[in-house]
């Protein structure tokens, strides 16, 4: 016998159709948020230690859709990665490099025997052009403690910035960390020295807490500033290392060591930490990011 849907039927049916559309815009507008940059801000840079495998014993495979996926929601103009090694490289170049969405900058290591430099950076080639590299040693030929140097230009407007990039050795090693530390600060001075006038950030994991002696020393000696507490906006601070693969605290604060510091040319619009998006499964600390402007040169 066959079937006829009556009016009311009808009515019902339309209006869960409605409803289902506007389930399904509500989420892709959600997911899509974090992509908008704050009022103001002329990029967004990123600070993320996505853990080496060969140190942490922990591979690759499946992490590297989780980190892809993070800079796809967020899409920093600039994201500075610490612990990238060859395996990162090789596994987030068809994600990221080959699809167009980024473009490698410092990649090629100084040290021998290692193919890519693993303080480095991705950067969007449709809102930027990369108009300088290097990678400064912060201990000879070691493929990690390196200071990377990348000079870009944005693609409307034509402003010239500068993206720093370390990771220096733990305090728990204490004469090399001192030792990078120093360096540290002597490529910062060099490199505003070497570019007077451009804005900068020095993005990275410093290894260095906020309540240590050498966070309040290398902001003293290098005269720049924590993009966290220049924020118009900070929407998020806790620790941003927390082991692996540990829930985080959103409480906690004392294990801050990634940091963004700036200098006096750059306004910092927004601050905040990536929570969620399968960060705590893709690496023992989380991203950092900021939306930044830049003031009259």
């Amino acid at each position: 016998m066959k079937k006829h849907f009556s009016p009311s039927r009808w009515l019902i049916l339309f209006l869960s159709l409605i409803l289902a559309m506007q389930a399904s815009c509500i989420a892709v507008s959600e997911a899509e948020a974090p992509h908008a940059l704050s009022e103001g801000a002329a990029i967004r840079v990123m600070s993320y230690n996505i853990m080496h495998p060969d140190w942490s014993r922990v591979p690759v495979t499946g992490r590297d859709e989780k980190v892809a996926a993070v800079l796809q929601a967020f899409r920093p103009d600039v994201v500075a990665l610490q612990e990238a090694g060859a395996k990162w490289h090789k596994a987030l170049g068809p994600l990221l490099v080959e699809t167009g969405l980024y473009a490698p900058a410092c990649r090629k290591s100084n040290a021998d025997g290692f193919t890519y430099c693993t303080t480095c950076f991705l950067y969007n080639p449709e809102t930027l052009r990369l108009v300088e590299e290097a990678v400064l040693d912060l201990e000879f030929r070691h493929a990690t403690r390196v200071f990377s140097v990348a000079v870009f230009e944005t693609v409307q407007g034509g402003v010239r910035f500068v993206v720093a990039n370390t990771h220096p050795s733990p305090t728990e090693e204490a004469d090399k960390y001192r030792k990078n530390m120093a360096g540290v600060t002597t490529y910062a001075l060099q490199t505003m020295e070497k570019y007077p006038g451009l804005p900068l950030v020095v993005a990275g994991d410093f290894n260095t807490p906020e309540q240590s002696d050498q966070y309040a020393v290398f902001l003293l000696d290098t005269g720049l500033s924590d993009a966290k507490y220049e924020a118009e906006l900070l929407a998020r601070s806790c620790s941003t290392y927390f082991g692996f693969p540990n829930l985080l605290d959103p409480q906690s604060s004392d294990a801050c060591i990634d940091h963004l510091f700036v200098n006096g040319a750059v306004s910092v619009k927004l601050f905040d930490e990536v929570i969620g998006f399968g960060v705590q499964e893709a690496s023992d600390h989380i991203p950092i990011y900021a939306d930044l402007g830049f003031l009259p040169q």
